[in-house]
């Protein structure tokens, strides 16, 4: 039984892989290829739907989702986290499940957004994003080669590159000229706390 629905003689997909009856050409063997690679990228995220679907329809789903797919509670329970934390509208479709699963710790969905974005634009590997959050901003491939057993301590700087995007964001869309004295003086209020940090340095 072909579970994919990609119909050809030579071959046939089933539940446990894909048994090949014939010999296929470069050609053939690369068409299923890019036929199959998307379903890989995407399973995770539509599982995930699926399963947030239910739970937000007749509450939790899980032990019909372990019954209907045979995945393990705790791979159910990633892939509907990481759908429930990745808008769709942010998903994109030439990023990895791995990249987008990633970001999905970040609460901030502009954040996420931003990082996708990097990730989409510099090629980046799961290592080397994870890092690049980390450091909030983008990594080098000598950092990401660095020490094996660094664990991705988040630094100052991956606060500092948050609050620096988050002042050109909020002064792009309300320009400090046009605050009053109130605002000002209630903004400023809040960054002694950093400059309080800066002194003690």
């Amino acid at each position: 039984m072909n579970m994919l629905a990609i119909h050809d003689p030579k071959f046939s997909i089933t539940p446990t892989g894909i048994q090949f009856n014939e010999d296929l050409s470069f050609d053939e063997w690369d068409a299923l290829g890019q036929k199959l690679a998307p379903i890989g990228k995407s399973i995770g995220f539509i599982i995930g739907d699926w399963i947030n679907y239910g739970e937000s329809r007749w509450g939790n789903k899980y032990e019909e989702a372990l019954g209907r797919t045979g995945l393990a509670y705790t791979t159910l329970a990633h892939y509907a986290y990481v759908a429930r934390r990745v808008q769709f509208c942010f998903r994109k479709q030439n990023l990895d499940y791995t990249i987008h699963a990633t970001v999905a710790k970040i609460k901030d969905p502009a954040e996420q957004q931003h990082w996708l974005d990097m990730a989409d634009k510099h090629s980046l590997g799961k290592r080397r994003l994870q890092k690049s959050i980390n450091f909030g901003r983008l990594a080098t491939e000598e950092e990401v080669q660095g020490d094996p057993a660094d664990k991705g301590v988040i630094t100052h700087l991956a606060l500092i590159n948050r609050l620096i995007r988050w002042w050109k964001q909020t002064t792009a869309d309300d320009p400090v000229d046009q605050w009053d004295e109130e605002q000002r003086e209630n903004v400023k209020k809040d960054f002694k706390l950093v400059l309080d940090i800066y002194e003690a340095l």
